[in-house]
């Protein structure tokens, strides 16, 4: 979130067409009644609070009710420069409440934050006098001077004395409204957004709470939120995987069995029948298998119980091409990353025996630190491409998912090297 010091134009013709101008006026003047009613207010707050604490009956009570008064009057303030100013200000969080009433007052009273806020307060008694002479000056006095020349000649003494100037004559008398007419269009409206802007940064400094610190603690929530949804996801896939092997795939085995027992149990004398049930068995161990292939892409039951080497290797056996599997990960990283690990693995090798015409390929996987690389290399004819829809933007997706990076090497005539960074943390 962008916290505005000023919107009132930069260029003093077009300030006053702009509504801020007008609003940053009334801000400013209304600091001064702040200062007269939420200013006191806090200062007899935290005065009490402070002077309360050391009886406990009164103290802790006193402190807690002086606390959550600044904070209000502190959020009436940041609602006041919202509306008036177009300001957003990040609000400060008071400490968490723990249950028990004297811890809660003594975080009250060493809260920084309640502190910050209250100091607010103290430098706008000063700030806001300020002001106000500022907008006598910007919105008073050359009014006054535009209307010299029309009462000069009025005055009892012919004259008038503004500090050291002295207009003794109706020239210099016109000369002060020219004066003050190009005070009044160029510098009064620039003397109102200097004060705003001032305003705005001592409201944002004390009133505000750290943007760098927001946007980390966002960056961090974030992350969290995307693993967590990584780990439901892969953990899904796992649930879906146990449900086919332990549901669909042992009814599909014993309707295969089933239907071999009957085979078995037919004469000849029935042979279309038979020829029926043969076809009908053929189609169950097709879907069997099947079956095993899918639950094996979505998370082998070999990958959670003895990790990737033994996962990777066979896959690595399954495989048309010849594959050469090196796998060395201590420690074992978790199950999201294996999974993904895995998933770049058996999808590369597809793309290899479908795509890559190669005569043998070569899986290495290694853990340094906190990063698992994973790189899949084959001796194939090249040219693959993301965009080619060969998986490989799916597989880009998914690496990407957990902060991770993948390159892709592969030049016309070969050879082609996948390669996969993914953060084990």
């Amino acid at each position: 979130m962008t916290t505005i010091a000023s919107p009132v134009p930069r260029r003093p013709w077009r300030l006053w067409r702009s509504p801020y101008l007008w609003l940053a006026t009334v801000h400013l003047l209304g600091d001064s009644v702040v200062v007269l009613t939420s200013g006191l207010l806090a200062l007899v707050s935290v005065c009490v609070a402070v002077l309360g604490w050391p009886l406990a009956f009164v103290g802790v009570p006193v402190t807690t009710a002086a606390a959550r008064a600044v904070y209000a009057l502190a959020r009436w303030e940041r609602a006041r420069a919202r509306i008036t100013r177009g300001q957003e200000v990040l609000p400060l969080e008071p400490p968490e409440p723990s249950g028990s009433r004297i811890v809660d007052a003594r975080r009250a009273i060493t809260d920084p934050n309640l502190w910050r806020q209250f100091l607010y307060y103290v430098l706008l008694l000063p700030a806001a006098m300020f002001w106000l002479l500022l907008i006598v000056v910007a919105w008073s006095i050359p009014p006054v001077l535009i209307g010299l020349p029309f009462y000069f000649s009025k005055f009892a003494a012919q004259q008038a004395q503004f500090g050291p100037f002295v207009v003794d004559t109706e020239n210099k008398a016109i000369a002060a409204a020219v004066f003050g007419a190009v005070f009044l269009v160029l510098v009064s409206p620039v003397l109102m957004r200097t004060a705003s802007a001032l305003d705005g940064h001592l409201a944002r400094i004390y009133l505000g709470g750290d943007e760098t610190g927001a946007l980390t603690e966002r960056v961090s929530r974030l992350v969290t939120s995307r693993q967590q949804v990584v780990d439901s996801a892969e953990a899904e896939r796992r649930r879906m995987e146990r449900d086919l092997h332990d549901g669909a795939q042992q009814r599909l085995v014993s309707l295969a069995m089933t239907l071999g027992r009957a085979k078995n149990r037919l004469t000849d004398k029935d042979p279309a029948i038979r020829s029926l049930i043969e076809e009908a068995h053929s189609e169950a161990l097709q879907a069997i298998a099947e079956l095993r292939d899918l639950t094996r892409g979505l998370h082998p039951p070999v990958l959670t119980d003895r990790g990737l080497d033994a996962a990777i290797s066979a896959v690595a056996a399954r495989s048309p091409v010849p594959v050469r599997v090196s796998v060395d990960v201590d420690p074992r990283p978790s199950l999201t990353i294996e999974s993904i690990a895995y998933f770049v693995v058996t999808e590369a090798l597809t793309n290899v025996a479908k795509h890559a015409d190669a005569a043998r390929a070569e899986v290495r996987i290694v853990r340094v630190g906190n990063l698992l690389r994973v790189e899949v290399t084959d001796d194939g004819r090249g040219g693959a491409r993301p965009e080619g829809g060969t998986g490989l933007q799916g597989l880009s997706d998914r690496v990407a998912g957990v902060d991770g990076r993948l390159s892709l090497s592969s030049p016309p005539g070969g050879p082609t090297v996948l390669t996969a960074e993914v953060p084990c943390e």
